[in-house]
């Protein structure tokens, strides 16, 4: 049964980038008390300044660097009602002006935990099926907010993410639409966000016998992020970031790969721009 499942809806979600997605797939696992995690692991670098729509010079070689490691959780009480926790480990550094000297900040640990509970209405017709979803969340301020370019903020934050999927055994749609009303942090404060995701997935090979296959996928992510408060580096403006991903399961494992780039970036402020994101994880269902 569970292959069955698997062959018809076998998706490994980007939690990193998209915090609406939820672990460890957007639908599965779909049986009452079944559960999962997934081990996720981001490397993100950025090395232009933006400002507005425009590539400024930057002759003092001010970059940025984040790698971050996710660990995520899920648990169905019914197939239309589940929790998902998402608790990332962060260590990142980046140099920056500062009274015209170029310092550099770091960060390491554990960073803020996100708890949500999707709620789910599936639709299944003859040759495919689709499903609606509205998800509560909480990010709560568990990161640690003591170094100077600390993984935490020290805020409780509110966010709301609502979604539709489309899937024939051939093809796979996800559209996600996600908001999040950030709370005042202990040293700075972060701005509202508002996203919207895209996935576009090919079933290019599936062994019904053998339950495993391959999905070939389109990411789109788009962010608008308002202007926060306090912050040394506030990345505030308009992205849009476009990438590939792969994705080969094995029963009731699975493997994903993704490159991310920025196409379009619109900064309100002079902040670090055009960032390309390289991701791996691994999932597992029960």
């Amino acid at each position: 049964m569970k292959r069955a499942i698997w062959s018809a809806s076998l998706w490994l979600s980007a939690t990193a980038g998209a915090l609406g997605h939820q672990p460890v797939m957007d639908m599965a696992p779909r049986w009452a008390g079944g559960y999962g995690f997934q081990v996720f692991q981001v490397h993100s670098i950025a090395d232009d300044l933006r400002f507005g729509e425009s590539t400024l010079s930057n002759p003092y070689d001010l970059k940025s660097r984040v790698d971050s490691t996710w660990l995520e959780g899920v648990y169905t009480f019914r197939r239309e009602v589940r929790i998902t926790a998402k608790l990332p480990h962060v260590d990142k550094s980046r140099h920056w002006l500062r009274d015209g000297q170029v310092i550099r900040q770091e960060g390491r640990g554990l960073g803020d935990m996100i708890v949500g509970v999707p709620l789910k209405k599936y639709v299944n017709k003859s040759g495919y099926t689709y499903n609606l979803s509205a998800t509560p969340s909480l990010r709560l301020p568990t990161g640690d907010t003591n170094d100077n370019w600390s993984v935490g903020d020290g805020s409780l934050d509110v966010g709301l993410s609502l979604s539709y999927s489309f899937e024939t055994p051939g093809w796979y749609h996800l559209y996600d639409l996600d908001y999040w009303k950030n709370g005042s942090g202990r040293h700075f404060d972060n701005g509202d966000e508002l996203g919207f995701d895209a996935n576009i997935g090919w079933h290019a090979w599936h062994d019904g016998d053998a339950g495993h296959g391959l999905f070939l996928m389109l990411d789109i992510a788009a962010r608008h992020i308002e202007e926060g408060q306090r912050q040394l580096v506030d990345p505030a403006g308009d992205t849009i970031a476009i990438g590939p991903v792969a994705m080969y399961y094995q029963e009731d494992w699975m493997l994903r790969l993704e490159y991310r780039k920025v196409v379009f970036d619109r900064a309100d402020t002079r902040r670090f721009g055009n960032p390309w994101r390289l991701a791996i994880g691994f999932g597992m269902t029960f």
